[in-house]
């Protein structure tokens, strides 16, 4: 706005050079400076105002769309990411379980034509999710070595920082162990005008290596 302002006031001063000679015309020079001071003054807040954005258009909602965005949105995240918690928890090895079941996260494969998209935010949403609204019957937990790193930094010392009689925490052997880990895997089918997208979620059981839940998402989005 500054440099908006200075280029307004150089513009006016060129045509008051052009149209007023110097060595005449001091009152009408004067009368043109009082103008456009004035104009000036009430094109200013306009300009302003013209600049600002409101909240909305700052903040668009996660369920709104943007045209200029290429491949997934953050739409297609909440509505896979709900769909797929939704859906885990109808699977046998959840529903049919009288105790509760130990999850740990595992990574997303990305095989896209977008490597370097962040997909460990899907597998994020949906523990978040399940931690929310299913914690009677799933628990997650950190992977084992991350776990002794956190406490080693931590707590420090040896055996992890734990005593008999210490109560900042839970011997080694304590460790929850998870019984079955959530992983995800997603695919592109990339074409001149459009690209198809697959999202695939796996609950795998890790003493047996079966896949006890999977869950997919499709869409295909335009290409700009």
């Amino acid at each position: 706005m500054i440099i908006l302002q200075k280029r307004l006031q150089a513009t006016l001063g060129y045509f008051m050079r052009l149209f007023l000679p110097s060595d005449g015309a001091v009152v009408a020079r004067r009368a043109l400076l009082a103008l456009a001071g004035a104009m000036l003054a009430v094109a200013m807040p306009l300009l302003l105002g013209g600049c600002q954005k409101s909240y909305s258009q700052l903040r668009p909602g996660v369920s709104q769309f943007v045209p200029a965005d290429q491949g997934l949105q953050s739409r297609d995240l909440v509505d896979m990411t709900n769909r797929m918690a939704a859906d885990m928890l109808q699977c046998q090895a959840i529903a049919q379980n009288p105790n509760k079941v130990i999850v740990v996260m595992g990574s997303v494969t990305n095989t896209t034509s977008q490597p370097w998209q962040n997909d460990a935010i899907y597998v994020a949403r949906i523990r978040a999710l399940l931690n929310q609204y299913a914690q009677d019957r799933m628990a997650f937990v950190e992977s084992r070595q991350t776990t002794l790193q956190l406490q080693q930094k931590q707590l420090g010392g040896g055996n992890g920082g734990f005593g008999q009689s210490s109560r900042a925490g839970v011997p080694q052997q304590g460790l929850m162990i998870p019984q079955y880990v959530l992983k995800g895997h997603f695919y592109d089918l990339p074409n001149t005008a459009t690209t198809y997208h697959l999202c695939t979620f796996q609950l795998v059981d890790l003493r047996t290596g079966e896949i006890v839940w999977e869950g997919h998402y499709e869409v295909r989005t335009l290409n700009f």
